[in-house]
């Protein structure tokens, strides 16, 4: 990914961080957990990406240099301020604040979109990542991932009560070809949930990621995982208001009939259903509730399905 990158970008070179932070407005906590805090208000607003524990700096720097790397080329994304170490050993980068609201967040309360300009933006992205496209990645990396999966789901609550559902979710997942499927740069987390609507900027990228697999076919799939698996829109099945549930559900099918036209490519229409369905077992590791759980092995049953 870096190295393909690299060949359009110039130098990549470690940025001092920012002055020591003050003024904190707002601590969020990923799905990594690393910690995401919003410093000052204003134009003088930034954030700052902090990693989870010492284990996972390497991996939180290679996300910034991803950042650092895709803005180079022109993508939309939080400019890179700085990086450094805390005094607790843990590694974290600094990021302009962009303000706006997310594509999920505009969807479950009925915000308007500009969804040619999300298609636009997608498109251009996505042939970023096919223009640097490589040989097929090895199908060993799928299956390790799948057990790996099941296995941590089987010592974590609430995802050991579910295990016989779980583990056929991953017989089905395991069944299929993952030959094919080719290596190149890609966003790593292409979720409705790191897409920005903003006023200034248009569409903004937020929140890249170092996968264990590297492929524009997965963000495709990761889009997928919210239009087909409805991953954006779970906390609203059986809680929301059956006009707010709905009126989800209909802006989330014309989305899913606008990024259909970015799948052009025939093996990746072929193999979208299950690399759909791999994402949204990736998401078992970290849910807490088990009516989530429910929710999840459904969606893959569906997505296979459909």
């Amino acid at each position: 990914m870096r190295t393909a990158l690299r060949r359009l970008s110039p130098a990549s070179q470690a940025i001092e961080p920012l002055a020591a932070p003050s003024d904190v407005s707002c601590v969020f906590a990923g799905h990594s957990g690393a910690t995401i805090t919003l410093y000052g208000s204003g134009v003088q607003a930034y954030v700052r990406k902090q990693a989870a524990d010492v284990a996972r700096n390497e991996r939180l720097m290679r996300q910034a240099e991803k950042q650092r790397l895709l803005c180079a080329h022109g993508v939309a994304l939080p400019r890179v301020l700085g990086e450094g170490v805390g005094e607790d050993k843990r590694a974290f980068f600094d990021m302009e604040y962009v303000p706006g609201r997310t594509v999920a967040d505009a969807v479950i309360h009925a915000a308007p979109i500009d969804r040619a300009a999300l298609l636009r933006s997608l498109g251009n992205l996505l042939w970023l990542f096919q223009m640097q496209q490589g040989d097929a990645l090895s199908p060993a990396l799928f299956h390790a991932k799948i057990d790996e999966i099941g296995t941590k789901c089987a010592t974590r609550m609430p995802t050991n009560r579910r295990m016989a559902e779980i583990w056929g979710c991953g017989a089905k997942l395991m069944a299929y070809d993952w030959d094919g499927v080719p290596q190149s740069p890609c966003h790593g987390d292409l979720t409705l949930e790191n897409i920005l609507l903003t006023r200034k900027r248009g569409i903004v990228f937020i929140d890249c990621d170092e996968p264990f697999a590297s492929s524009w076919w997965l963000d495709v799939a990761k889009l997928f995982q919210d239009v087909q698996g409805h991953w954006c829109i779970r906390t609203l099945y059986g809680t929301a208001e059956p006009a707010q549930f709905l009126n989800a559900v209909q802006k989330i099918d014309q989305l899913s009939g606008d990024l259909y036209k970015l799948v052009a490519n025939d093996a990746l229409r072929e193999k979208l259903p299950q690399l759909t369905a791999l994402h949204l077992f990736r998401c078992l590791p970290y849910v807490k509730q088990e009516d989530v759980v429910n929710f999840v092995c459904a969606r893959i049953q569906h997505v296979l399905n459909a």
